[in-house]
């Protein structure tokens, strides 16, 4: 039985986070772990003011944290529920910690972890994304699936490939984790800079594709890979998944996958699974 670590803010429950944990663990008779996270640095410090002077207001404090613990329960609850309700087997760890080394953490002892894009440890809307994406992306010891501030029912994969064995890497643990998924309709969508059709390591790509997947598409398009992809995501990423490999060890590997998951995670709502090597 496979294990998919669902990961919450403790305070603010994501039912669209439990959906898309429902979803693959009813697909793949997986079992579900519910990490609550309450973030301990953000601990509610209230300050009152005597003669001018700020002072740390301690009942302030004790009733924030007992007012976060009852929201915590209740978030707990829910998911209890919902798993109990779809006949999900499930557990819960609250953890109260740093969120990215609780998270990286948990990882450890995972086949899937599953992220709201919008959880409260960070946002994907700044200018520049938060370098918690960037650590849980880079460092996390499971592949990550990503997802939007809603559920979005998907039944079409579409695997990002550039030849390297990173994006090999990544659509084989997908098809390892959801044999299930296996059978959808999958577009493997590569980018050459010159105008040739031709996919990189064409034969050998092919035959790893068709050892994992029945119903496989290609498309190679032409220009910059990174502006390329994302505007056939735009236009074609509706009721979908995109599968892509983890950043690379070289520096410009590193570059280049940081910079087009960034993109797709802040211009596009559609779910992102991505494997480490």
């Amino acid at each position: 039985m496979k294990k998919i670590l669902a990961v919450y803010d403790g305070t603010k429950y994501s039912e669209h986070t439990t959906r898309y944990a429902l979803e693959m663990a009813k697909a793949d008779k997986a079992m579900i772990l519910g990490v609550f996270i309450h973030d301990v640095r953000y601990s509610n410090l209230a300050y009152g003011y005597s003669w001018d002077m700020p002072y740390i207001d301690y009942s302030a404090i004790d009733e924030a944290q007992e007012d976060d613990k009852k929201k915590i329960a209740l978030n707990i609850e829910l998911f209890k529920n919902s798993c109990t309700k779809h006949g999900v087997k499930h557990k819960v760890h609250l953890d109260k910690g740093v969120p990215v080394q609780e998270i990286l953490r948990e990882s450890a002892f995972a086949d899937l972890l599953i992220i709201d894009s919008h959880i409260s440890f960070f946002s994907f809307r700044e200018k520049n994304s938060s370098p918690f994406l960037k650590e849980i992306l880079a460092d996390a010891y499971c592949p990550v699936l990503i997802i939007p501030d809603k559920y979005h029912y998907f039944d079409n994969l579409l695997i990002a490939y550039d030849g390297s064995p990173s994006s090999v890497h990544a659509l084989k643990m997908f098809a390892y984790i959801f044999p299930e998924y296996t059978d959808l309709k999958v577009k493997i969508i590569s980018v050459n800079e010159s105008h040739s059709n031709h996919l990189k390591e064409g034969k050998n790509a092919k035959d790893i594709i068709q050892a994992h997947y029945n119903n496989a598409e290609y498309l190679v398009l032409s220009g910059d890979a990174e502006s390329e992809l994302i505007n056939y995501l735009k236009l074609n990423g509706d009721n979908s998944i995109i599968i892509m490999g983890a950043y690379g060890r070289n520096a410009l590997s590193r570059f280049f996958h940081q910079s087009i998951s960034n993109k797709i995670l802040e211009e596009l709502s559609i779910p992102l699974f991505i494997a480490h090597q």
